[in-house]
């Protein structure tokens, strides 16, 4: 099946209606012998985010896929081992994708065929990523703060510090503009966090409060960071 899987490499994508009627987009990427699936709501936040290994085989008269080793969750940046596999079968047609899911058992979601799209390279391309925004919904500091930030992609660095510049409460908006000129979806963008009282110490060292993390790159999407208690905020961006 080395074929099939050569010819499957890169994104499907189909449009759904849930059963609440939320209009959902899922994706299905093929690299290899791995696989990312996502679930996106309308305005392309992730909703499940799962990975693992894919191994493609044939079950007398059919083709199939066989999924294992998944790792999933609500992000790219909060996934659980699932103790599952999942075995589905399906059909190729040029650019269309037939995938005929929880027919290998009993299961809680039907049992249903589902035909992905292949997703075109040019959609794929590099745009620009902008981090619009950190909302800070929770901070352990007391008195006026002041707020350093640093991202980076594939070594690129870019930094958000406006010196007299404080913030003096919780639940506050704090513009970024944050800009990275090539960037794609799928990418991972890591970055570092600094709070502290004394403007010149916020992008030291030695910090008040720092945190890291990173996020998987997407059209338009938010990711919600909690590191400790009473540090809890969330960060917003889109690419154009």
């Amino acid at each position: 099946m080395a074929d099939d899987a050569e010819m499957l490499n890169g994104k499907w994508s189909v449009k759904k209606v849930t059963d609440e009627g939320q209009n959902v987009t899922q994706t299905l990427e093929i690299k290899k012998d791995k696989f990312v699936f996502q679930i996106l709501a309308g305005n392309n936040d992730v909703i499940i985010h799962a990975e693992g290994d894919v191994k493609f085989e044939t079950l007398g008269p059919f083709k199939s896929a066989h999924f294992s080793h998944i790792r999933g969750g609500d992000s790219p940046n909060n996934l659980n081992e699932i103790d599952d596999e999942y075995t589905t079968i399906y059909t190729i047609d040029g650019d269309t994708w037939t995938i005929a899911s929880n027919f290998d058992r009993k299961r809680r979601e039907p049992a249903t065929a589902s035909a992905y799209h292949r997703v075109s390279s040019a959609s794929e391309e590099h745009g620009s990523l902008v981090i619009d925004a950190i909302e800070m919904q929770d901070t352990p500091q007391t008195a006026i703060w002041y707020l350093c930030f640093e991202a980076t992609i594939d070594g690129v660095k870019k930094r958000h510090f406006v010196p007299d510049k404080g913030y003096e409460k919780n639940q506050v908006t704090i513009p970024m503009a944050v800009e990275f000129a090539k960037a794609r979806a799928g990418q991972k963008c890591s970055f570092w966090l600094q709070l502290d009282d004394i403007e010149e110490d916020t992008c030291g060292g030695e910090p008040d409060q720092r945190s890291t993390g990173e996020f998987t790159i997407s059209e338009r999407g938010s990711q919600m960071y909690k590191p400790e208690a009473n540090l809890r905020y969330t960060i917003r961006w889109h690419m154009k």
